[in-house]
């Protein structure tokens, strides 16, 4: 029989896309390993689906001698709803002498898929280099402090968020309810559970932790501050405020980060997944392409605001793009092969947070 490739020969060349390997939906537990050592330690840094895998890598969840980190699980999966998964890093400990909290975040960087990083059982003072080291990551850092002050003051910072975690303001931090501490847990691991663009971090339910009984004038200077913390309003305990340091709100920056990565892998896709782009309008309609379908992503996401007509019929789009013409460009631009010029511009949905109303009644 006569080989059939002679007449009609097929190639089939699999095309596959690049994934980010970056997750804006999970968090990082960070702290000490279990007090009491298990005939095999938990891995430096490790996922958990739920407590019984905690408590089974030896971490004690409940009771006085509980460990820090175990109570920060049981804390992050008493939240409805639930994280799919939460990750730990051990800060690890030779010959008595405790690592610097860097060379634990530096390993954690090695495991893909967490974004918050959330100490447990780190002492206050080193809340100040955690904020230092997340600034240049595209991470965020959540923390309580029962202290007087907030612990982390010395720089502007657009990734940490501070958490009051005394039930009233004379309660010494001796006495501060062990839950309590893990009180940025407990908000993290609610709202990541919200796809990033759809969530503010105020007006937020809680479990498992005690909410702040505490003046006006405190939640007043705690607002100001740009902290954060969980009070009763209406007869409901809720989280306010929803604000990181520098003064942004949390979600806009974890929509900013997770729009960057979007974007960024799908115009990556597009280069690898054909056998090349050219330096053309046509092939820079397909880069403008990939940026409108992840800013319409933006938009289904609530991080983006929708297409709206203001009070004089004017439409106002929620987004717009702009790319180079190909014959406006100069031959040694073309000649690098690098394409610059495209910019858009969004309205964030933003959140509603204060209503106003002003109304009258007459005979």
């Amino acid at each position: 029989m006569g080989n059939l490739n002679r007449i009609v020969n097929i190639n089939i060349d699999i095309k596959t896309p690049a994934v980010s390997a970056a997750s804006f939906d999970n968090l990082l537990i960070v702290g000490p390993a279990p007090a009491t050592a298990p005939e095999t330690a938990p891995p430096a840094v490790g996922s958990y689906t739920d407590l019984e895998g905690v408590t089974e890598a030896g971490w004690v969840t409940v009771g006085d001698n509980a460990d820090p980190v175990g109570v920060a699980a049981r804390i992050a999966f008493s939240q409805n709803p639930r994280p799919a998964k939460i990750f730990i890093a051990v800060q690890q400990t030779a010959e008595g002498t405790t690592e610097p909290i860097g060379t634990t975040l530096n390993r954690a960087l090695s495991t893909s898929g967490w974004y918050v990083v959330c100490p447990a059982g780190v002492p206050e003072k080193d809340f100040e280099t955690i904020a230092e080291w997340t600034e240049a990551q595209t991470k965020l850092f959540a923390f309580t402090y029962t202290s007087v002050t907030c612990p982390v003051t010395l720089g502007i910072y657009y990734r940490s968020m501070g958490w009051y975690g005394k039930v009233t303001e004379t309660q010494a931090a001796a006495d501060v309810p062990q839950s309590n501490l893990y009180m940025h847990v407990a908000a993290v691991a609610k709202c990541l559970a919200y796809p990033a663009g759809s969530e503010t971090w105020k007006f937020k339910q809680l479990a498992s932790v005690v909410p702040n009984n505490i003046t006006s004038t405190t939640s007043d200077n705690l607002e100001k501050d740009h902290l954060n913390y969980f009070a009763e309003y209406g007869g409901r305990n809720i989280t306010m405020n929803g604000q990181v340091l520098a003064g942004e709100w949390i979600d806009v920056i974890r929509f900013r980060d997770w729009l960057q990565d979007d974007m960024q892998y799908r115009i990556y896709n597009l280069l690898i997944m054909n056998t090349k782009i050219p330096y053309t309008n046509s092939g820079i309609a397909l880069v403008e392409n990939q940026m409108i379908a992840s800013l319409k992503a933006g938009q289904a996401a609530g991080g983006i605001a929708p297409d709206e007509f203001d009070s004089d019929g004017v439409l106002n789009p929620g987004f717009t793009v702009e790319v180079p013409n190909s014959m406006d460009l100069s031959a040694s631009e073309k000649a690098s092969r690098a394409l610059s010029g495209c910019k858009f511009s969004a309205r964030l949905a933003g959140a509603i947070h204060v209503v106003t109303v002003n109304g009258e009644l007459t005979y």
